[in-house]
């Protein structure tokens, strides 16, 4: 389960952060699909192999199976936030789809792992901070570099 679920939380903030601090700097829709595909390969693989080592020294059995999960849950997440984006007719509304998904996906998989009410509007209220966060300082940065 650990990795399962550092993949699916990982997963979700980082693609909902980088679309959205694309989305800000103003970057089209061919920028966005690529850095998704750069994102897709090297994130998942990265974080893997990290839980994997870190999890190699607590316990040799499950590291493997960790790692593998870690990467399949984050990959499968930030492919199918490409899959929305690529066939968006727009990048407002692939970036409106993709939180809309994100929430969702989010909701269920707590509901799935049992959590109360209150640490789901945590979960949710921070990452929507961080995105609101991510949102106004890449909005700053095309304003004062363009």
């Amino acid at each position: 389960m650990i990795g399962e679920t550092f993949g699916f939380t990982n997963g979700i903030i980082t693609i909902l952060a980088l679309i959205t601090g694309l989305h800000a700097t103003k970057v089209n829709k061919i920028g966005i699909i690529g850095a998704i595909l750069a994102l897709l390969i090297t994130d998942p693989l990265c974080d893997a192999y990290a839980l994997y080592t870190s999890q190699k020294i607590i316990e040799k059995n499950s590291a493997y199976n960790i790692g593998i999960k870690a990467f399949l849950s984050q990959f499968l997440l930030q492919l199918l936030f490409l899959i929305i984006i690529f066939f968006s007719s727009t990048i407002e509304k692939g970036v409106y789809y993709c939180y809309i998904i994100g929430t969702l996906l989010i909701i269920l998989y707590d509901r799935y792992n049992k959590l109360n009410l209150k640490e789901s509007i945590i979960n949710l209220t921070s990452i929507f901070i961080l995105v609101i966060i991510t949102y106004y300082i890449n909005t700053y940065v095309y304003k004062y570099f363009n």
